[in-house]
């Protein structure tokens, strides 16, 4: 009897803790999840400050201003896995930018160790020199090296409805990480950019 007690300790504690690190695990791909979700639908140029603020992702996270314009910062990384060497680091940052109580920028950017970064951005207007919809412009440094791409849209696209399927929440939780950006970012397979992002022409020149 003392030993069948023994022994249903120690699988408790065993379980309790493979539970536990199970969570932990989990626990970046949730907040990549509800980060996206509190994206979803804002619009720059009409979505208000206080509408913003009515999101309870956005009622305790860092603000930072600088003069009339403000921040909103959330940031996730897959920290237990990727000190454990067990997946690549991977990082996704998103920012809302608030001026003079309006929303006016809402992006999101996806890094993963060894490929360049993806920015995904929603803009009221894009630039002059944006001649599609989105503007999809790649920053190549003097060695052809592509060290980010940017994909910015309007606020009249749709795209601002479907931000959480932007980005592969499941890869910051994922045994050995996701490969590819086609697998980090399923939007980049919609998307006819001419050239894999994963495995860029040598050389490229900026849009």
């Amino acid at each position: 009897m003392k030993k069948y007690s023994i022994f249903a300790v120690s699988f408790a504690v065993v379980l309790t803790s493979a539970v536990v690190l199970w969570m932990a695990i989990q626990a970046p791909a949730r907040a990549v999840e509800r980060d996206l979700a509190a994206l979803n639908s804002l619009t720059a140029g009409e979505t208000s400050e206080a509408e913003l603020l009515s999101r309870k992702e956005f009622q305790n996270i860092d603000r930072r201003c600088f003069q009339e314009t403000c921040f909103y910062h959330m940031e996730v990384d897959n920290q237990l896995l990727s000190r454990l060497h067990l997946a690549p680091h991977i990082f996704m940052g998103a920012m809302v930018d608030v001026k003079d109580g309006m929303v006016t920028g809402v992006s999101v950017m996806a890094t993963r160790i060894g490929l360049p970064t993806i920015t995904v951005q929603q803009v009221h207007t894009l630039p002059k020199e944006c001649s599609a919809m989105p503007c999809v412009k790649p920053w190549v440094l003097p060695n052809k090296t592509l060290m980010s791409v940017s994909i910015m849209f309007d606020h009249q696209s749709d795209f601002r409805n479907h931000i959480p399927q932007v980005i592969n929440a499941q890869c910051w939780a994922r045994l050995h990480g996701c490969a590819t950006y086609a697998e980090v970012i399923p939007l980049l397979q919609k998307l006819n950019l001419g050239w894999n992002v994963d495995k860029p022409p040598t050389r490229m020149k900026l849009l």
